[in-house]
């Protein structure tokens, strides 16, 4: 099996959802200032949505052009 590569977008996602379950379950929730969390929220996902609808760069392997095949590439 092959290894792929990191995709971050999916592993802060991932941390930042740990991050939030953690806090839900230690019940500290009066300790966060709750007057931050909306506009953080909203940050992030836009953070998020760039950093998602950036152009990907082709890898090495990705930019061979194959030769065409059949009676026309002769």
């Amino acid at each position: 099996m092959r290894r792929h590569p990191v995709d971050l977008l999916s592993f802060i996602s991932g941390l930042l959802v740990l991050a939030v379950g953690l806090l839900l379950l230690s019940g500290n929730l009066d300790q966060v200032p709750m007057e931050w969390v909306g506009p953080v929220a909203v940050i992030g996902v836009g953070v998020m949505i760039a950093v998602a609808a950036r152009p990907r760069r082709e890898s090495e392997g990705d930019s061979q052009e194959t030769a065409p095949e059949g009676p026309e590439a002769s």
